[in-house]
């Protein structure tokens, strides 16, 4: 009797994980089931999450103007600390010796009067070598005249006029000794200057447009890439290293004579091989210009800025066999599109034939139609 019990029980254990492995079985049937009756998963297109970075605002130029007594005698500054002006406009005001000028102008005259009688004996007597070498001299001389008025002119450009648009910032006012600073002119371009990782630097591209936030005050504008250095930010900072030492070199070899000049003379411009690409294990990052603002921005104020990417990638779970895809339309029909596609590092980059917002099919079966209407579960 107790041995009809136990296998009783036994039977009934293994009718009771029957029916549970049964019912679980069921289950996981209409599990799948209502999956597949949900429909399609899709992929919505989007463009890469944009670059984030963050920099200080820098005029694009200052010009310092100081007092230069070889123009004349230094009067006052013609503009006011503060003030904008434009590319010309007059800022210091010197007495000038006007008969220097005049002296320059009449020398240029005087070379160019003999150099036309030169022509004119030489047309008279054309195999006299006498007068081929005077022309020559004199064309020389009228060229040195030339020279001079126009370093004169430049001169006086430089030292009294805006060389570009800005804001001025006075410096001294009175009392202004030869060679000393009078007045800066502040660019009314700004700039930012800051760096991008080497995994983004093949993402962006000079003119390329900029999101710019100016954290102290919040407001918001929109600049460009107007520069992006070829080599790392490690390579600048040891070349301006090396700058320095080859300096003071240089400084110390101009005291041997005239052939230690001669060699720092060539070592002013150097020429380094294998430049160094900084620590290994380190990421390199590169300098990286945004400029053309359209909002006004005070030198040294901190800005955060995003760089917006047009890359866009997919899953490869959207591709067919023969890298096509099905873009689903807001009916639910499916297009078969060809499109182009770069493969990097794993990533599927789309180059051609999808934009951002297009929705398409993830794992499609290889008997869709173009034009079909299917299920989509999302």
């Amino acid at each position: 009797m107790k041995k009809k019990t136990i296998i009783w029980t036994i039977i009934a254990i293994v009718i009771v994980v029957l029916l549970l492995a049964i019912a679980f079985i069921i289950k996981q049937v209409n599990h799948s089931g209502d999956k597949s009756s949900n429909g399609y998963d899709t992929y919505k297109v989007k463009e890469e999450t944009p670059i984030s970075i963050e920099g200080k605002a820098s005029p694009q130029s200052v010009k310092t103007y100081n007092n230069n007594s070889q123009i004349g005698t230094f009067l006052s500054a013609a503009v006011e600390d503060g003030q904008k002006v434009k590319q010309g406009t007059q800022l210091i005001s010197y007495n000038t010796n006007a008969s220097k000028r005049t002296d320059l102008a009449n020398k240029v005259d005087q070379a160019q009067q003999q150099v036309n009688k030169d022509y004119e004996e030489i047309n008279k007597s054309p195999n006299n070598q006498q007068l081929q070498t005077k022309l020559t001299q004199d064309q020389s001389a009228l060229n040195d005249a030339q020279q001079q008025l126009s370093q004169h002119d430049r001169q006086l450009n430089d030292s009294m006029y805006a060389a570009f648009d800005g804001t001025i910032n006075i410096q001294n006012e009175s009392n202004v000794g030869d060679g000393q600073p009078i007045l800066q002119l502040i660019s009314n371009q700004p700039e930012i200057k800051t760096t991008v990782s080497e995994f983004d630097i093949d993402k962006i591209k000079v003119g390329d447009k900029v999101n710019v936030a100016i954290n102290s005050n919040g407001k918001k504008g929109e600049g460009k890439i107007i520069k992006i250095n070829q080599l790392p930010t490690s390579f600048e900072d040891s070349a301006n290293s090396g700058t320095s030492a080859s300096s003071a070199a240089n400084s110390a070899s101009g005291e041997q004579g005239n052939e230690e000049q001669a060699s720092a003379a060539q070592a002013s411009n150097p020429t380094v091989n294998v430049p160094s690409g900084g620590k290994a294990g380190e990421p390199s990052k590169y300098t990286v210009v945004i400029g053309d603002l359209d909002i006004p921005v005070r030198p040294g104020l901190s800005l955060d800025a995003k760089i917006p990417l047009k890359t866009m990638k997919l899953p490869n779970n959207v591709l067919t066999k023969d890298n096509q895809v099905f873009v689903v339309d807001n009916n639910n029909k499916i297009h078969k599109r060809e499109i182009k596609i770069d493969r990097n590092n794993g990533q599927i980059i789309v180059k051609k034939g999808l934009k951002a917002g297009d929705k398409v099919l993830k794992n499609p079966k290889g008997n869709l139609n173009d034009g079909e209407k299917v299920e989509v579960s999302s």
